[in-house]
Protein backbone atom coordinates (compact mmCIF):
# COMPACT_ATOMS: atom_id res chain seq x y z
CA UNK A 1 0.00 0.00 0.00
CA UNK A 2 2.14 2.74 -1.40
CA UNK A 3 3.40 5.37 1.07
CA UNK A 4 0.60 4.55 3.49
CA UNK A 5 2.75 4.01 6.55
CA UNK A 6 4.78 7.21 6.35
CA UNK A 7 2.19 9.93 6.98
CA UNK A 8 0.23 10.01 10.21
CA UNK A 9 -2.67 11.72 8.43
CA UNK A 10 -2.96 9.40 5.44
CA UNK A 11 -6.24 7.57 4.89
CA UNK A 12 -7.74 5.56 2.06
CA UNK A 13 -9.44 2.50 0.64
CA UNK A 14 -8.53 -0.93 -0.72
CA UNK A 15 -10.88 -2.42 -3.27
CA UNK A 16 -10.68 -6.12 -4.15
CA UNK A 17 -11.76 -6.63 -7.75
CA UNK A 18 -12.07 -9.53 -10.18
CA UNK A 19 -10.69 -8.21 -13.47
CA UNK A 20 -11.48 -9.87 -16.81
CA UNK A 21 -9.29 -7.54 -18.92
CA UNK A 22 -6.34 -6.06 -16.98
CA UNK A 23 -5.15 -3.90 -19.89
CA UNK A 24 -8.59 -2.30 -20.19
CA UNK A 25 -8.65 -1.68 -16.44
CA UNK A 26 -5.28 0.08 -16.64
CA UNK A 27 -6.51 2.12 -19.63
CA UNK A 28 -9.61 3.21 -17.71
CA UNK A 29 -7.57 4.39 -14.73
CA UNK A 30 -5.04 6.06 -17.06
CA UNK A 31 -7.84 8.00 -18.73
CA UNK A 32 -9.46 9.09 -15.47
CA UNK A 33 -6.20 10.18 -13.86
CA UNK A 34 -5.55 12.52 -16.81
CA UNK A 35 -8.64 14.65 -16.08
CA UNK A 36 -8.63 17.39 -13.45
CA UNK A 37 -10.95 15.71 -10.95
CA UNK A 38 -8.96 12.46 -11.15
CA UNK A 39 -5.50 13.97 -10.76
CA UNK A 40 -3.57 15.55 -7.91
CA UNK A 41 -0.38 14.82 -5.98
CA UNK A 42 -2.33 14.37 -2.74
CA UNK A 43 -4.17 11.31 -4.13
CA UNK A 44 -2.34 8.16 -5.25
CA UNK A 45 -3.93 5.12 -6.90
CA UNK A 46 -2.10 1.78 -7.13
CA UNK A 47 -3.25 -1.33 -8.97
CA UNK A 48 -1.89 -4.62 -7.63
CA UNK A 49 -2.18 -8.16 -8.95
CA UNK A 50 -2.71 -10.95 -6.44
CA UNK A 51 -0.20 -13.79 -6.57
CA UNK A 52 -1.83 -15.69 -3.71
CA UNK A 53 -5.00 -14.79 -1.81
CA UNK A 54 -6.62 -18.05 -0.74
CA UNK A 55 -10.25 -18.53 -1.74
CA UNK A 56 -10.82 -14.82 -2.42
CA UNK A 57 -11.96 -14.61 -6.08
CA UNK A 58 -10.37 -11.18 -6.54
CA UNK A 59 -7.56 -11.04 -9.10
CA UNK A 60 -6.45 -7.50 -8.30
CA UNK A 61 -6.51 -4.88 -5.56
CA UNK A 62 -6.90 -1.13 -6.11
CA UNK A 63 -5.48 0.95 -3.26
CA UNK A 64 -6.39 4.64 -3.02
CA UNK A 65 -4.24 6.89 -0.83
CA UNK A 66 -5.37 10.34 0.36
CA UNK A 67 -2.82 12.58 2.09
CA UNK A 68 -5.38 13.55 4.77
CA UNK A 69 -9.07 13.18 5.64
CA UNK A 70 -9.60 16.69 4.26
CA UNK A 71 -8.15 15.66 0.89
CA UNK A 72 -10.42 12.62 0.91
CA UNK A 73 -13.50 14.75 1.63
CA UNK A 74 -12.68 17.19 -1.16
CA UNK A 75 -11.98 14.39 -3.65
CA UNK A 76 -15.16 12.48 -2.87
CA UNK A 77 -17.20 15.69 -3.12
CA UNK A 78 -15.71 16.47 -6.54
CA UNK A 79 -16.32 12.92 -7.77
CA UNK A 80 -19.99 13.04 -6.75
CA UNK A 81 -20.73 15.69 -9.39
CA UNK A 82 -18.18 14.64 -12.02
CA UNK A 83 -19.25 13.25 -15.39
CA UNK A 84 -15.71 11.90 -15.85
CA UNK A 85 -16.09 9.87 -12.65
CA UNK A 86 -19.33 8.36 -13.95
CA UNK A 87 -17.64 7.43 -17.22
CA UNK A 88 -14.69 5.90 -15.34
CA UNK A 89 -16.97 3.77 -13.17
CA UNK A 90 -18.80 2.55 -16.27
CA UNK A 91 -15.60 1.71 -18.14
CA UNK A 92 -14.00 -0.05 -15.18
CA UNK A 93 -17.26 -1.86 -14.42
CA UNK A 94 -17.33 -3.40 -17.88
CA UNK A 95 -14.06 -5.26 -17.22
CA UNK A 96 -14.19 -5.86 -13.46
CA UNK A 97 -16.43 -6.83 -10.57
CA UNK A 98 -16.14 -5.51 -7.03
CA UNK A 99 -15.48 -8.29 -4.50
CA UNK A 100 -14.92 -6.31 -1.30
CA UNK A 101 -13.65 -3.05 0.16
CA UNK A 102 -11.65 -1.87 3.16
CA UNK A 103 -11.06 1.57 4.64
CA UNK A 104 -7.65 2.08 6.25
CA UNK A 105 -5.74 4.81 8.08
CA UNK A 106 -2.04 5.32 8.65
CA UNK A 107 -0.41 5.01 12.06
CA UNK A 108 2.81 6.63 10.86
CA UNK A 109 4.67 3.38 11.53
CA UNK A 110 7.22 2.31 8.94
CA UNK A 111 10.77 0.92 9.11
CA UNK A 112 13.33 0.06 6.44
CA UNK A 113 13.93 1.15 2.87
CA UNK A 114 10.91 3.33 2.07
CA UNK A 115 12.00 3.65 -1.57
CA UNK A 116 10.89 0.05 -2.12
CA UNK A 117 7.29 1.28 -1.97
CA UNK A 118 7.83 2.99 -5.31
CA UNK A 119 9.71 0.17 -7.08
CA UNK A 120 7.87 -1.36 -10.03
CA UNK A 121 9.39 -4.80 -9.34
CA UNK A 122 8.76 -4.93 -5.60
CA UNK A 123 6.59 -7.65 -4.08
CA UNK A 124 4.34 -7.13 -1.08
CA UNK A 125 3.18 -9.44 1.68
CA UNK A 126 0.07 -8.30 3.59
CA UNK A 127 -1.01 -10.03 6.80
CA UNK A 128 -4.39 -8.93 8.19
CA UNK A 129 -4.78 -9.51 11.93
CA UNK A 130 -7.43 -8.97 14.59
CA UNK A 131 -5.64 -7.49 17.62
CA UNK A 132 -7.01 -7.35 21.17
CA UNK A 133 -4.31 -5.16 22.78
CA UNK A 134 -3.32 -2.68 20.07
CA UNK A 135 -0.67 -0.83 22.07
CA UNK A 136 1.06 -4.04 23.14
CA UNK A 137 0.96 -5.37 19.57
CA UNK A 138 2.41 -2.19 18.07
CA UNK A 139 5.22 -2.16 20.65
CA UNK A 140 6.11 -5.79 19.93
CA UNK A 141 5.95 -5.17 16.17
CA UNK A 142 8.23 -2.13 16.48
CA UNK A 143 10.86 -4.12 18.39
CA UNK A 144 10.82 -6.84 15.73
CA UNK A 145 11.12 -4.56 12.69
CA UNK A 146 13.77 -2.39 14.36
CA UNK A 147 15.87 -5.54 14.77
CA UNK A 148 15.00 -6.90 11.30
CA UNK A 149 15.07 -3.70 9.25
CA UNK A 150 17.51 -3.49 6.35
CA UNK A 151 18.02 -1.75 3.01
CA UNK A 152 16.35 -4.61 1.14
CA UNK A 153 13.06 -4.56 3.10
CA UNK A 154 10.31 -2.23 4.24
CA UNK A 155 7.78 -2.84 7.00
CA UNK A 156 4.57 -0.93 7.71
CA UNK A 157 1.76 -1.27 10.24
CA UNK A 158 -1.57 0.44 9.57
CA UNK A 159 -5.07 0.34 11.05
CA UNK A 160 -8.37 -0.80 9.56
CA UNK A 161 -11.21 1.70 9.95
CA UNK A 162 -13.84 -0.58 8.37
CA UNK A 163 -13.80 -3.86 6.45
CA UNK A 164 -17.34 -5.18 6.57
CA UNK A 165 -17.37 -8.65 8.12
CA UNK A 166 -13.63 -9.26 7.70
CA UNK A 167 -12.82 -8.65 11.36
CA UNK A 168 -9.23 -7.40 10.92
CA UNK A 169 -7.93 -4.44 12.90
CA UNK A 170 -4.48 -4.10 11.32
CA UNK A 171 -2.57 -5.11 8.19
CA UNK A 172 1.16 -5.77 8.45
CA UNK A 173 2.80 -4.70 5.18
CA UNK A 174 6.14 -6.29 4.29
CA UNK A 175 7.81 -5.17 1.04
CA UNK A 176 10.82 -6.75 -0.69
CA UNK A 177 12.63 -5.87 -3.90
CA UNK A 178 11.23 -8.90 -5.77
CA UNK A 179 8.95 -11.91 -5.34
CA UNK A 180 11.92 -14.18 -4.74
CA UNK A 181 13.41 -11.79 -2.18
CA UNK A 182 10.32 -12.31 -0.03
CA UNK A 183 11.74 -15.74 0.80
CA UNK A 184 15.25 -14.61 1.75
CA UNK A 185 16.42 -15.53 5.23
CA UNK A 186 15.42 -13.21 8.06
CA UNK A 187 18.13 -10.80 9.17
CA UNK A 188 17.26 -11.58 12.80
CA UNK A 189 15.28 -14.85 13.10
CA UNK A 190 15.36 -14.62 16.89
CA UNK A 191 13.61 -11.24 16.81
CA UNK A 192 10.83 -12.68 14.65
CA UNK A 193 10.42 -15.62 17.04
CA UNK A 194 10.19 -13.25 20.01
CA UNK A 195 7.58 -11.15 18.20
CA UNK A 196 5.42 -14.18 17.43
CA UNK A 197 5.71 -15.36 21.02
CA UNK A 198 4.75 -11.96 22.43
CA UNK A 199 1.63 -11.50 20.28
CA UNK A 200 0.27 -15.02 19.88
CA UNK A 201 -2.31 -14.58 22.65
CA UNK A 202 -3.52 -11.15 21.54
CA UNK A 203 -3.93 -11.54 17.79
CA UNK A 204 -5.69 -13.74 15.25
CA UNK A 205 -4.58 -13.88 11.62
CA UNK A 206 -7.57 -13.21 9.37
CA UNK A 207 -5.97 -13.14 5.93
CA UNK A 208 -2.53 -13.48 4.33
CA UNK A 209 -1.93 -12.39 0.73
CA UNK A 210 0.97 -11.76 -1.64
CA UNK A 211 0.89 -9.17 -4.43
CA UNK A 212 2.89 -7.40 -7.10
CA UNK A 213 2.37 -3.87 -8.38
CA UNK A 214 0.87 -3.41 -11.85
CA UNK A 215 0.96 0.39 -11.98
CA UNK A 216 0.75 3.44 -9.72
CA UNK A 217 -0.75 6.83 -10.60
Amino acid sequence: MTALAQSQNAIGFKYDVQVSDPRAAVAAIDKYRRVAVGSGDDVTVTLYQYLANGTNPATHAIVVFYASPQVMDATLAAQSVSSEWAVFQSELGRVSQMIGSTMWRSLGLGVGNADLQYSQTAAENWVFVDVEDREMYATAWQKWVDAEGADDKYFGLIAIAADGTGGATHPLINISESVGAQFDSQNDPAALSRFRQEVREIREIKEHVRLVKVKAW
